[in-house]
């Protein structure tokens, strides 16, 4: 067994215990495979490693499972039946027990699994005939009931297929898109971090909402150039930003009072944060990308970004 996905075998070395099925990463060609619960990833050159999954009686000694859960290789899955690898590398997996459990979790390029489609229920969509196994059409995937999803397909634009086997249909999950309120207001939401956000017609953001309750969570206003001037949080506390004539952000005044200084370059990146004299922040960036190369905090350790 392969311990983890940093330990890597050769594809001669390891021994298979029930391959349903495989997929292929259009990303660098290398090939997925869903065997017992666990999805091994086998590149070019024959090297395998575990993407996700792990077997209930294969734990990491000193690993609190329940605060690890989002890493794929140290989550455990149920009834894995499906996977399917998007054009940009998102691994997804479709697990049923045909009763409870049917869902489907995606594997991001940094690892990180999540449930994006498929609700549980709590009767048995298998010896239950009167359980609701069958809803969400319409709205978004992760309240949406699933049956017993039997396969998966990722077209180029990024929308995933699911056959739901027990429904008799093929589903599809596609991107958020933004629509227009009551209120003329564009609204995009983001159920994994379940926060609604609203946007003028020119892309302007003005709240963030609690996509269930609805309440603010964060309101922004903007000066008369349009530029962001003060951030205030659902509990009134606001941050406001003082810019030169140019409209270039000088200071941060926070809610206490406290003036956080900013040193922005000629072309607009962030290079300093300090606070009557001490540093608190400083950034490095290579050439002219405005990609974060290195950060430094007020104790001297610094970060560095690849």
């Amino acid at each position: 067994m392969i311990s983890n996905r940093d330990h890597v075998l050769f594809s001669l070395q390891v021994r298979l215990e029930w391959p349903t099925d495989l997929a292929v990463n259009p990303v660098d060609n290398s090939l997925y495979v869903l065997d017992n619960n666990i999805v091994l990833q086998i590149s070019q050159n024959r090297r395998v490693r575990i993407i996700a999954g792990r077997p209930i009686h294969c734990q990491v000694p000193g690993i609190d499972h329940v605060l690890v859960s989002k890493v794929a290789i140290h989550s455990t899955l149920e009834s894995a039946r499906a996977i399917s690898v998007s054009h940009s590398g998102v691994l997804y997996i479709a697990e049923t027990d045909e009763r409870k459990i049917n869902r489907i979790q995606q594997v991001t390029t940094n690892g990180e699994i999540s449930i994006i489609a498929g609700a549980p229920t709590d009767c048995d969509c298998k010896i239950d005939p009167n359980c609701d196994c069958f809803s969400g059409d319409g709205g978004y995937a992760k309240d949406a009931k699933l049956k017993a999803p039997s396969s998966l397909a990722v077209s180029p634009d990024g929308t995933l297929y699911i056959a739901d086997l027990g429904n008799i249909r093929i589903r599809a999950v596609s991107r958020n898109k933004a629509h227009l309120n009551d209120m003329n207001i564009y609204e995009i939401a983001s159920p994994a971090d379940q926060e609604l956000y609203q946007f003028t017609s020119n892309g302007t953001h003005l709240h963030t909402l609690n996509l269930i309750t609805r309440d603010y969570m964060y309101n922004f206003t903007y000066n008369g150039e349009g530029e962001l001037g003060t951030i205030t949080n659902s509990n009134g506390n606001s941050v406001h930003i003082r810019r030169d004539a140019s409209g270039l952000p000088l200071w941060l005044v926070m809610p206490g009072g406290q003036v956080y200084w900013l040193t922005i370059s000629s072309n607009g990146i962030l290079k300093r944060v300090y606070a009557q004299g001490y540093n608190l922040a400083l950034m490095t960036y290579p050439g002219n990308t405005g990609l974060l190369a290195t950060k430094s905090n007020e104790n001297g350790w610094t970060t560095v970004y690849e």
